[in-house]
């Protein structure tokens, strides 16, 4: 299983989950412009660029929720149908404020209507919930997971938080691993913002997730 942590804030050089892992693969975009909170053509097409060696399978470390939208990118490699199954206190849907351009706040809504094998987005954390057990097993989900769903205790965002448990997290995607296939996860909700004083919790959350994805998926 490919690990890929992509570099957009500082957040990574404070943490050390991923320094022992194996095939794992480190893309730094910290020197591209246009990509804070939205992403423009130019930057767009650059991060694209260098994700081609990479499929959506595996496990991609996505940084802080401000590049949610990174989500997007890998969902664009999905070549079969899928469901999406969205971890998030927010639920990024929203219609751009000018343009037509990504953003961490409407990538959901530009998936749903631009990527014809995503047929379903199941979110949990914000608004009414559909039952794991109701989600289809008949198609492969994609799981994207956004840290400010977690409370303080469990993460520090540059997001306002919600207040699911760590525990309670790891209990629903192990039911979501029933009798489904996961292609790939991908995983924000770091802190760039304030790096510094998420980052012991923010390490420690990622490497239980990292621990438990790659044990079960």
């Amino acid at each position: 299983m490919n690990t890929v942590i992509m570099k957009m804030t500082e957040a990574y050089e404070l943490q050390s989950f991923y320094k022992s892992i194996n095939n794992c693969h480190i893309l730094d975009c910290r020197s591209i412009e246009g990509t804070r909170c939205y992403l423009d053509d130019l930057a767009k097409e650059t991060i694209i660029s260098q994700l081609v060696p990479f499929s959506a399978e595996g496990i991609h470390f996505i940084d802080s929720g401000n590049y949610h939208y990174l989500s997007l990118l890998w969902l664009m490699k999905v070549d079969t149908d899928f469901n999406l199954v969205l971890f998030d206190h927010h639920p990024d849907n929203q219609p751009p404020s000018f343009g037509m351009i990504t953003s961490c706040g409407g990538w959901v809504l530009e998936a749903t209507e631009t990527l014809p094998h995503l047929k379903n987005v199941y979110t949990y954390g914000v608004g009414e919930e559909v039952p794991i057990n109701d989600i289809p097993t008949d198609l492969p989900l994609y799981i994207s997971i956004d840290k400010d769903v977690l409370s303080t205790d469990d993460a520090i965002t540059d997001w306002d938080q919600g207040n699911m448990s760590l525990t309670t997290m790891l209990d629903m995607l192990s039911q979501l691993s029933v009798n489904r296939k996961i292609i790939g996860v991908d995983i924000c909700g770091d802190s760039g913002e304030n790096a510094s004083s998420g980052a012991e919790i923010n390490n420690l959350t990622n490497a239980t997730l990292f621990d438990f994805l790659s044990e079960n998926y």
